[in-house]
């Protein structure tokens, strides 16, 4: 897992990643699974509700418990990827390689074989939705091989930013290889993450998606309740009459249905260079810091690699962006 954050301005496209490469994996809490559908008191079978109905009906009580767990880890993982000598980017979030092929090489191999890529003559006409489409197509045949029809697949994203050869302002772009498709971000200025970001979640929207889950589960839980309660108080009323669920009212009974918390609010397009640069970096910068502090292994760490993309000068890293041995330093070409 890692963490990805692109910023677009009026003048640059900032993007930036941390460096940790993690391999998780879906546990459950075995005594958490106990404590919420099995009864202590009766030998441990499951529990029932009040209608002799089990209580864990379907696989997704389960997954609903379980935690993506980091089993291995690597550190100094590439994750942004320059796409000279156009005016872009790529960032990727989930599995680090597709069997034998590291997903960095498979980006390279890509450069290599596209006319795209050429210096001369530099192609006369693109955009970073025709590269974003040639690059999905061109991972495909690696990532079917791996993951065939039938078998689960690893989750995959890419997040392409830049510069189209006719337009001013950037365009970032999220390529799902697992499912097979890209999809739009924003229009012209605003910030996009992606792979880890619970905490910047929590800054910039309020709460953050599994909050969201678990508010709207609690809603769900309580207007049952509602609902029983005032079906017990029709019944001593000597009314018989069956109220509708709630489920037949979902779409206006929604929490966040037109309706959202209060969150982080910025003019990101009037950011300058250096201002977009800190913020890449700060937002980054929290996911690791929360997850080096929490009670759980991190999957997202290490350095803050960070890129800025201007239609006059294209991809540039302003991280610092080496390989080091005892003194001995090699720049790394972008």
């Amino acid at each position: 897992m890692t963490t990805l954050v692109a910023l677009s301005t009026k003048d640059a496209l900032v993007m930036g990643c941390d460096s940790l490469g993690s391999f998780p994996r879906p546990f459950v809490d075995p005594f958490q699974l106990a404590a919420q559908f099995f009864d202590p008191k009766n030998k441990w079978k499951l529990k029932y509700d009040k209608n002799g109905q089990p209580i864990l009906k379907t696989f997704e009580d389960v997954i609903r418990l379980s935690q993506s767990i980091p089993y291995n880890q690597m550190t100094h993982v590439d994750k942004i990827f320059s796409l000279k000598p156009l005016e872009m980017a790529v960032m990727t979030t989930g599995i680090n390689s597709i069997g034998n092929r590291t997903i960095k090489s498979i980006i390279k191999e890509f450069k290599s074989d596209k006319k795209a890529f050429r210096t001369n003559p530099k192609p006369s006409n693109y955009t970073v939705r025709s590269i974003a489409r040639k690059l999905l197509q061109f991972i495909m045949p690696f990532y079917t091989q791996v993951y065939p029809e039938g078998k689960i697949k690893e989750h995959l994203e890419l997040l392409i930013g830049g510069y189209d050869k006719r337009k001013t302002t950037p365009t970032i772009l999220r390529i799902f290889v697992h499912d097979n498709k890209i999809e739009n971000t924003i229009d012209d200025f605003g910030i996009v993450f992606a792979g880890q970001m619970r905490e910047i979640q929590r800054i910039v929207f309020g709460t953050d998606a599994h909050n969201q889950t678990k508010l709207s589960f609690r809603i769900g839980e309580l207007y049952k309740k509602y609902q029983d309660f005032l079906q017990d108080y029709l019944k001593n009323k000597g009314i018989e009459e069956q109220l509708p669920p709630p489920q037949d009212y979902i779409d206006e009974l929604r929490l966040f249905h037109n309706w959202e918390l209060d969150g982080f609010n910025a003019t990101w397009g009037d950011f300058s260079e250096q201002n977009a640069i800190e913020c890449v970096n700060f937002f980054v910068q929290i996911m690791i810091k929360s997850q080096q502090f929490s009670a759980s292994m991190p999957t997202v760490g290490g350095n803050v690699h960070i890129a800025l993309i201007t239609k006059d000068k294209g991809f540039n890293f302003v991280s610092k962006e080496q390989y080091e041995h005892e003194g001995f330093v090699t720049p790394k070409s972008a």
